[in-house]
């Protein structure tokens, strides 16, 4: 297996999409939805290249113009709509940040790098306005299809929905050859009406198969790469953000963040809730990817508590989570992971985060002592 391939690690759903393109009947809109991680951002950028194939609709060639120019992602008739920081000014609204650029750029060199621009957290009407002006202008006939894949597509949806109802015009009456897809881990933060008009292709969780793989073709040993896979379920973003750092370091980084959100230390509170909230607005994967590590071990601690394997014995961690369930056994461990998941949809609202941070430390100190 070509560890990079999603479509063969997602064959069943790359066979759905070959009988979509093969029919040549190609919808006008799509809906890519699943877990963190499932690689539905790649199919959707490959089903693109699909459909616009020159020398066929049931498998891509890689050898056309087209596909040459989708592989670089830099296709005329390909348009890729992600949030953006909210503009300055008037006069700079409708020009993209060259983060952006940079960020398209290395998504072309790895289909699992994940487009986050520092601040930009909502699709922007303007990005709306814009995409509307060129799809309705006049391509030569048979020249393609236009595609329109937009990331992170539940952001459509934040602040008043100006998006995403924006979206919802051209939905309801598309351009011709033209198909939308959108891309969301969060399907249920989209308004229905944008749901309805879309066929959903639900994508399931990638194999833990293929993640390690996927690891070891990335140069990491055969041990390293079972203890990644053990944490991080399936989740390519997870696997490749958390494998550019030794295990050893990983694991006093998780114990660190553990200690810290467990204790009554009003000292490491003061640092956490000021690092962190520094943190989510100048790097929001990494912000995103600490409170994840904390998750983890929660998690690891749960399943020992019901007397299940942790995924940490052969590390300092799994003594630890031991120590804890002794110390605290009426812990609500569930109510402390779902404490931390508010945090990171509270963070996609971008809401005050310093105060989002110190409610979070409370509730857990709530839920592990009382």
């Amino acid at each position: 297996m070509m560890t990079n391939d999603v479509s063969r690690a997602q064959s069943l759903i790359w066979n759905k999409l070959l009988n979509i393109s093969g029919s040549n009947k190609v919808g006008s809109a799509y809906l890519f939805t699943g877990p963190i991680g499932s690689g539905k951002e790649t199919l959707a950028l490959k089903f693109s290249q699909l459909i616009n194939c020159e020398n066929s609709i049931k498998e891509i060639c890689n050898k056309c113009s087209s596909c040459i120019k989708f592989r670089t992602l830099q296709h005329e008739r390909l348009n890729i709509i992600v949030p953006l920081p909210t503009p300055k000014s008037a006069s700079s609204e409708g020009i993209l940040p060259k983060e952006y650029f940079e960020s398209i750029i290395a998504k072309s060199e790895d289909p699992f790098y994940k487009i986050a621009i520092p601040k930009a957290n909502r699709i922007l009407i303007q990005s709306i306005r814009d995409l509307k002006k060129k799809l309705y202008f006049k391509y030569e006939k048979d020249s393609g299809r236009n595609v329109v894949v937009i990331f992170d597509c539940e952001l459509l949806c934040s602040g008043q929905g100006e998006s995403g109802n924006a979206l919802l015009k051209l939905l309801e009456e598309p351009p011709d050859s033209t198909t939308i897809i959108l891309v969301t881990d969060h399907k249920k933060m989209l308004f229905e009406t944008i749901i309805s008009r879309c066929q959903t292709i639900d994508i399931p969780t990638l194999s833990d198969k293929y993640v390690y793989e996927w690891l070891i073709t990335n140069n990491k040993s055969e041990s390293d790469a079972g203890f990644f896979v053990t944490i991080c379920r399936g989740n390519i973003h997870r696997a490749r953000t958390l494998s550019k750092q030794p295990v050893d370091k990983l694991i006093n980084q998780i114990e660190k963040l553990t200690t810290t959100v467990v204790s009554k230390d009003s000292e490491k509170w003061r640092n956490f809730t000021s690092h962190y909230s520094r943190l989510f607005v100048t790097n929001p994967l990494d912000f995103n990817h600490h409170l994840n590590l904390i998750i983890i071990w929660m998690r690891g601690a749960n399943k020992l508590k019901q007397g299940l394997s942790s995924g940490f014995e052969n590390t300092g961690l799994h003594s630890r989570m031991i120590s804890f369930n002794k110390k605290f056994p009426k812990a609500n461990i569930f109510e402390v992971i779902l404490c931390i998941e508010d945090v990171k949809k509270h963070a996609r609202q971008n809401l005050y985060m310093p105060l989002i941070l110190l409610n979070m430390l409370l509730d857990i100190q709530k839920f592990v002592y009382e």
